[in-house]
Formats: structure tokens, sequence, C-alpha cells
């Protein structure tokens, strides 16, 4: 797939700026600086170029008339602002001067990017509020609350159970996700799936344990690796054995990674477009660098990935798979990564979201990404940290020293008060 470019204007608190989508695309920034209305909004934009795709191959079966390629793409960009009122499921005025526009292509690339088979699937997008979501699917599925709330009235009124039942209660890519886990039991696939391996290393290295999606009732269980003492496993002695538990028992690791496993064992094809709001959620430091390699190696397999995060480890971890692509494999075997974990900077696009604007990264082999924002904030921690232990460290020498010389006064006054009256009795 062609590199992408898009173009923003008065997008949330985001005034203007532009960005590049690659294989890899990192958003980066702090809270509230609109990583995820741009993610939101891009995913919006796929989804409308697999829809234009499909309308496009059904005229030309139909053989109606198509518009030329210009102005379909003029339409396009037009129609895409018009409509972020209904995916941000909120009002015309918050969004009255938005743009978010595919720009950089001419017709020649927006024929291709038509004709792409890539882009006749609708992305997936894993939301930051994953983990309640998965908690309480069911409770929260927009057309099953809808239904029981005008099912308990006496007088059901048609029209109103209808627009109810219709309109969502939450922005698009979150009703999309609440709708998605309510149809777990009819997406889950028998036969492993060309991302199989990436499942499973999720489940080993991350999880530390098996998800399961019971078929008939749709619960979704969790069973931890059972521990070993040395190399035999004794289920039956020293608490070894594990059980299965429900998600709800599970910590909020598990709750984090269960939609990502699922995606990945029973949905993902190469192509496709995982997009995950921030995947550091609710992991430990360590693991953090673990997910950074499990997406480096979903890149590498063909799968397409945007990510928001906050993670220092786990922008760090991407430039060592990027400063890897100039290795020989020494160090790559060295420090233990896989070859399908190394990155190039052709795969990566970063950019930072402040001060109200997206701003590129620099990228490259030899640094990987230039990330200032986080530099910044361990710059000065390490500051303000080194600052305070010496200062105290000054205060407790200080301290000693006045104790020590308040001992030897005290010492030495002691001792001529001992002296002086045998000077008396000569």
């Amino acid at each position: 797939m062609t590199n992408l470019k898009f173009q923003v204007e008065n997008l949330g608190v985001i005034k203007a700026g532009e960005f590049t989508q690659k294989p890899l695309t990192i958003f980066c920034g702090p809270n509230n600086s609109g990583k995820t209305w741009v993610m939101y909004s891009l995913y919006h934009c796929h989804g409308s170029i697999a829809g234009l795709a499909y309308e496009r191959r059904k005229e030309k079966a139909e053989k109606r008339e198509e518009k030329s390629l210009q102005q379909l793409l003029t339409d396009f960009n037009k129609q895409l602002s018009a409509t972020l009122t209904g995916v941000f499921n909120t009002s015309h005025e918050l969004l009255a001067n938005v743009r978010f526009r595919l720009t950089g292509v001419d017709e020649s690339h927006f024929q291709d990017l038509l004709n792409d088979p890539e882009n006749t699937k609708f992305p997936f997008l894993m939301p930051a509020e994953r983990n309640g979501l998965h908690l309480f699917y069911r409770e929260l599925s927009t057309r099953r609350a809808a239904l029981l709330h005008h099912a308990s009235k006496d007088n059901i009124d048609l029209n109103e159970l209808l627009k109810d039942v219709i309109r969502s209660r939450y922005a698009l890519p979150i009703a999309h996700y609440i709708n998605w886990l309510n149809e777990l039991t009819e997406i889950q696939r028998g036969a492993a799936g060309p991302f199989h391996q990436q499942a499973l290393h999720l489940q080993k290295q991350l999880a530390n344990g098996a998800y399961k999606v019971e078929r008939r009732s749709g619960v979704i269980r969790f069973k931890p690796y059972q521990r070993r003492l040395g190399r035999a496993r004794q289920p039956k002695h020293g608490g070894e054995a594990t059980q299965s538990m429900e998600l709800h028992m599970t910590s909020s690791t598990v709750k984090s990674l269960f939609g990502l496993w699922f995606y990945l064992e029973n949905q993902a094809q190469p192509g496709d477009l995982l997009m995950i709001d921030e995947p550091e959620l609710n992991i430990h430091p360590a693991n953090q660098r673990h997910i950074a390699r499990l997406l480096a190696r979903l890149v590498n397999a063909g799968l397409r990935v945007v990510i928001s995060t906050h993670s220092d480890y786990i922008v760090r971890e991407f430039n060592s798979l990027l400063m890897l692509s100039q290795d020989n494999g020494e160090l790559r075997k060295k420090h233990r990564y896989s070859e399908d974990e190394v990155l190039t900077v052709e795969q990566v696009s970063a950019c930072l979201f402040d001060n109200q604007s997206i701003t590129p990264f620099e990228i490259s082999p030899e640094d990987g990404i230039y990330a200032t924002t986080f530099d910044t904030v361990i710059e000065d921690l390490n500051r303000v940290n080194d600052d305070i232990h010496y200062s105290l460290q000054e205060k407790r020498d200080s301290d000693f020293g006045k104790l020590s010389r308040t001992a030897e006064l005290a010492e030495r006054g002691s001792a001529e008060f001992t002296e002086r009256p045998e000077a008396d009795n000569e």
C-alpha cells in the first residue's frame, strides 16, 4: 500500500497539522493533545475508503455512470469532514470548521487506492476503554439497552424505539467495538488463522495463560499456565495447578490483552489495518517492550498498525528494532531478538501531538525515533531527582559535621574540666 498523507484542521484541540501513515504509524504526545481524535478520524477515513471502493465496483458491475476520479476525490474529502460529527456522536457546533483530508493523492493514486484489495476491508480499532468494555459489553450494547428500556413501558412508541435502537450512545469506534464483542461466538473460528503464531506469542509472553470464548454462552475465560518447579510439572503438589476463571476475575493486563488476542487468532489477515489506542494500558514496563516487539512482528507479517501511546518504553524498544536494521545479526542474537522483529525506517512513521499541532518526528536507522517529548520529561525527572538526592546528602553531611564539631567541643571541655582540679592542687 502506498503511504498516505493526511491534513488536519480544527479537530478538537488541534488547530492544524499533517501526518503520514506507513505500515507502522505512531502517535505520541501529552494527554488531551488530540491523538484519539485523529485516530478515530483515521478509522472513519479507512472505513469510508472501503465503502467507496465497494460502491465503485458495484457501479462498474451494473454499468452505471461513474464520477470522474477528480470529482470523486473532492467529494470524498468533503464528505469525510462533514460526517465526523456522526463519528464522534457530538454536536455540529463542536466540529463546525473541521477538516480531515487525504492529501498528496492525484487521480492515478486515488484509482490505485480504490483498486487495492487491502482497502476493501474495514479497519479494526481497540479503544482505550476496552477493559471496561470487555467486562460489560453485553450491558452496554446500545440495541439491547434500548429494547429493554422501551419494553418496560406500557405504551411502546415504535418510531421512538427504532430511533433509540439505531442511535448509538458512544463514538462510532466504541459502538463498533461493543457490537464486535457481542458477535464473538459468531466470529470465532475453529481453524488457526494466519496470525495464530502471533496470538500464541501474546498468550505466552504477555498474558502467561490461555484465553477461551465458550461457544454457546459467549463467556470469556482465562486459564493461567501451570507453574513449574524446575523442569517437572507438579500439578497436584505445592499449588502449581491453575484453574480457569471468567475474565472479570483476572488481572487488568489479561483483560486489556483479550481483544488483541481474539482478533489475531480469529480475524486478522495480511493487509488489514489494526488500530490500538494506548497498547501499554495496564502493562508492566517489561511487557510494554514485548508489546512493541509483537507489533513489529505483526507489521513484518503484513498487518498495518496504527497506535497512540504515552509509553517511553514502547518508543525506545521501537528504536532498538530500527537500529538493528543495520546489524549483520550479531547484536540481534546477542540480545535475543528475532529477525521478524527488526524494523526499517521506510516502515515507520511517528509524530508528536502538542501545542495544538501535529509534528512529524525525525527517524533514522542510527538513532531510531527522535521522540523529544519523552526525553524532556526524563531529563527533568533526573534533574529534580538528582537535586533532591544531593541536596539532602549535603544537608546530612552538614548536620553530621555540626554534630561532630559539637561532640569534639564537648569532649575538649570535658578534658579541660578534668585537668583543672589537678592544676589547683599544685
